[in-house]
């Protein structure tokens, strides 16, 4: 529980705008951290005052490559004195076409902190790029009393390896109760707590898997990432909505279902960002590009608290509503079987056309 509330200051102290101090004890290296999306001038001054050095930019793998950076790392670069926080906006996040920056120096960041700082950003659904400037530590005063004496929140390298690899998943039921929806009043839901992760987890019982989770039946399950623009106001941009209604009718008409709801929200990435991304689509991306664009990967998500939630109902093999095979993939490589593919098929429109043939040609859906 120690590590998830400093975990939460942190994400606090980033989304306000604020510095951190990261450590690295192995390696001795210290940094001064912000996000690049909150910073103003007087971030910029904070870092030069403290570190006695002008700041640098981190940007992930896939920011870089859009820059035209390749590299399978995130890369750093001195920000230019002459440059001005729009311009910084520009170069962490901007389009394609905004960016006329000379980009001097790029160094190859292999580090571990540095990859965890942007693992932080993504955690907190910002956006993956950071300002560091190195602190040349005094040797009359440890790193924890200099953040300490500074008020800056200060983590160790070793903390943050205990937040990202939590080796056993631990998934607990929270509370469970009958839920009547529109499609059949035979549906309960259930409330899951996940690794004492702040956010709730739940799924959907539908028919007579309520009263018969033995090894000897087979669900079918599907695993929905929460898309709040499909889901709750029938966007015509993407097909979720759409997905999420016809997997419900599946269930109801095999007097069977489980719906596991994952907090994933666009590829999880977020609400703001999966906006950014829409922005950025108007101006010609599609939606793998736009992520890119922005510093993430095409797919952020993952399926840990849905496999973790099937074993806890004592589900091994099931029946999988999905046209993504990445999914399968990943669930058959946590221990689970899939014995049987149930695909939705989805009349495109107008509008989610070019959607659905990116999640054909790039992402490899199959529709057919």
């Amino acid at each position: 529980m120690k590590h998830n509330l400093q975990f939460e200051r942190i994400l606090f102290e980033l989304n306000r705008g604020h510095h951190i101090i990261l450590s690295d004890d192995e390696n001795r290296s210290n940094i001064l951290f912000s996000a690049t999306e909150t910073i103003n001038e007087n971030t910029l001054n904070i870092h030069k005052k403290f570190s006695k050095s002008f700041p640098s930019i981190l940007l992930s793998p896939e920011r870089c490559n859009t820059l035209n950076i390749k590299t399978n790392y995130c890369c750093s670069l001195s920000i230019n004195e002459r440059w001005n926080i729009k311009e910084i906006y520009k170069l962490a996040f901007g389009g394609k076409n905004e960016t006329d920056l000379e980009l001097n120096g790029v160094i190859e960041e292999r580090s571990k902190l540095m990859s965890l700082s942007l693992q932080i950003l993504k955690k907190g659904k910002l956006l993956p790029s950071g300002i560091f400037s190195i602190i040349n530590k005094s040797q009359s005063i440890s790193i924890e009393n200099l953040a300490f004496k500074n008020r800056i929140f200060f983590l160790n390298l070793s903390d943050l390896d205990k937040l990202f690899n939590i080796r056993k998943a631990n998934v607990d039921i929270i509370t469970r109760a009958k839920l009547p929806i529109k499609k059949t009043k035979n549906a309960e839901i259930i409330v899951f707590k996940f690794n004492n992760d702040p956010k709730e987890y739940f799924c959907i019982l539908i028919g007579k898997i309520i009263k018969n989770n033995k090894s000897n039946l087979f669900p079918t399950v599907r695993i929905h990432s929460q898309c709040v623009t499909g889901d709750i106001f029938h966007s015509l941009k993407c097909d979720c909505g759409e997905q999420l209604d016809k997997s419900l009718d599946i269930m109801v008409e095999n007097g069977e279902g489980l719906l596991i709801y994952l907090p994933q929200e666009g590829r999880d990435i977020g609400l703001a960002n999966k906006v950014r991304a829409y922005k950025l689509q108007e101006d010609g991306l599609d939606t793998v590009d736009a992520n890119l664009t922005l510093g993430f990967k095409d797919d952020e998500r993952s399926y840990d608290v849905a496999v973790a939630i099937l074993k806890k109902l004592n589900f091994k093999k099931i029946n999988l509503i999905t046209n993504n095979p990445n999914k399968i993939r990943l669930l058959n490589e946590e221990g689970l079987e899939v014995l049987k593919t149930i695909k939705l098929k989805i009349e495109p429109n107008e509008i989610n056309k070019k959607y659905l043939n990116t999640k054909k040609n790039k992402s490899n859906h199959i529709f057919d």
